[in-house]
């Protein structure tokens, strides 16, 4: 484990058991998880071919974690300030990790979905991007947010900054996986069937598959096909 300093990220490298797939997979937890509840996914990612990256992330692990995640009123202050900011810091694990762009796949779960598709606008031209029960379309999710929760209605200020990253708005050309539960309570599919709407013609290698009775959690069946998509390419 690295620590954190000015510029070195603290990540956490699961490297690969062979060398069949020669690509790096960075790997985002979702909302008030840790990297050590990934261990045995990335574990997974490795006995496949691929080195795996987990970051920590802003305001968990040891980067002054929150006393508490799933208070509403903690989640709708930090929720985009921890995706914006990974966004951002992806930029500096490229360089920490001294691969190019076009060796790493972002991958990620619920908000770390949302971190892979960002990171994956910003770094456009890597080498693929699956984005698990999170949503590539940021405006639209927190719109629809909003609305289920009865908040008020966005400022033309958090209008912009969501406009400033959400990778709909974003010229994509990254192979694309979308997996996502019909029956997510938490991060509804419309946020995704919405991406995949505004990118028709623009994004001609996207895969989306559904899941009829899943709710807001990954199947054995999800991890089977992200495998299999990630074997067809890679």
């Amino acid at each position: 484990m690295r620590t954190l300093n000015d510029s070195v990220l603290s990540i956490r490298t699961y490297p690969a058991k062979h060398q069949k797939y020669r690509k790096t997979i960075c790997l985002y937890h979702g909302w008030g998880s840790s990297v050590t509840k990934y261990e045995e996914f990335a574990g997974m990612l490795a006995d496949k071919g691929f080195t795996v990256i987990v970051p920590e992330l802003h305001l968990h692990d040891s980067r002054d974690a929150l006393a508490t995640y799933f208070n509403p009123g903690v989640v709708e202050h930090h929720f985009w300030e921890v995706v914006f900011q990974s966004i951002e810091e992806s930029s500096t694990l490229i360089q920490q990790l001294n691969v190019p762009r076009e060796d790493i796949i972002w991958l990620g779960v619920s908000m770390g979905g949302f971190i892979a598709s960002g990171a994956a606008a910003k770094h456009n031209g890597s080498a693929g991007v699956v984005n698990i029960n999170g949503s590539g379309s940021f405006l639209f999710s927190e719109q629809l947010f909003r609305s289920r929760d009865k908040r008020d209605d966005l400022t033309a200020e958090e209008e912009r900054r969501l406009q400033a990253y959400d990778p709909v708005l974003q010229k994509q050309s990254t192979p694309t996986l979308f997996v996502h539960g019909q029956r997510d309570a938490v991060i509804p599919i419309e946020t995704q069937e919405h991406y995949v709407q505004q990118s028709v013609g623009t994004n001609n290698d996207l895969t989306f598959f559904k899941y009829p009775f899943i709710n807001h959690t990954v199947s054995d069946q999800m991890i089977a096909d992200i495998f299999v998509w990630l074997d067809e390419r890679f």
